[in-house]
């Protein structure tokens, strides 16, 4: 009997152990794919070392990637993000009181993250200038010195200013005010100074000056200091966001968002 109760006690302790690592392995910050030159730096030993596919990375270093690279990166069970040339990003794991967080130091990334339930820690993504709130979605994010914008392509985040309010253009009001524009030259609206009283107001009513916004599916925001210009997704972030969900395709179709 002894025997028994030692040899069943031995199994659920071996069970639990295998249960942990699985949850541990799960948790993993592991390198899917690799092209060109990718690194992790160590600020602390000041170490730079070159990972390819399956290697783990450890919280808290620096993931950085040279010209004509790119890699993708699944994040535990958060999902995956995709880095493309000269980007630098640092993953910090999170808990229930802490976010999960991705500093995006430079460069062009691709997040695709996992539907996040109530009981379960939310994500940030933190740039120089904002701190974008996550729970679920598939977005790109630029941040270059010739360009810093937000694509959406799923879901919803909370875009936060680091610091003042930003100055928001809904382009979308814009882009209305074009088929205003066009429909006036055509003859449908001919009282010119009635045409000219819609776009003062027009450009009174859609300029907003807020901490922080929401961003939706399909849209992009576009940054110039603290001046934000909120339009329909295109331009070079649609292609930018097309080229990196066709290159990390095998592991984006596995996301739950």
């Amino acid at each position: 009997m002894k025997l028994f109760r030692t040899s069943t006690m031995l199994s659920i302790c071996l069970i639990g152990i295998s249960v942990a690592a699985v949850s541990y392995a799960d948790e993993n910050i592991e390198i899917m794919s690799v092209d060109g030159s990718v690194a992790i730096e160590d600020p602390l030993e000041k170490t730079t070392k070159v990972v390819r596919p399956n290697s783990i990375l450890t919280t808290g270093n620096l993931l950085t990637t040279g010209p004509n690279s790119r890699t993708v990166v699944r994040v535990g069970s958060d999902g995956f993000v995709v880095l493309g040339k000269n980007s630098k990003l640092e993953i910090n794991s999170g808990d229930k009181e802490k976010p999960g967080l991705f500093k995006q130091l430079s460069g062009i990334i691709y997040y695709a993250l996992n539907s996040i339930k109530k009981d379960k820690r939310s994500i940030e993504v933190r740039t120089s200038t904002t701190t974008i709130g996550i729970r679920g979605t598939r977005f790109i994010v630029t941040d270059n010195e010739d360009r810093n914008d937000i694509g959406m392509r799923k879901g919803v985040v909370s875009v936060t200013s680091t610091e003042g309010d930003f100055e928001i253009h809904k382009k979308s009001q814009l882009d209305e005010f074009e088929t205003f524009k066009k429909a006036a030259a055509e003859g449908v609206a001919n009282n010119e100074r009635e045409f000219q009283k819609y776009k003062a107001q027009t450009q009174q009513e859609f300029i907003e000056y807020k901490r922080e916004f929401s961003l939706e599916a399909n849209r992009m925001a576009s940054f110039d200091g603290k001046r934000v210009v909120d339009l329909p997704l295109g331009g070079e972030t649609r292609k930018d966001m097309e080229s990196f969900e066709s290159y990390a395709e095998e592991w984006l179709k596995t996301v739950q968002d």
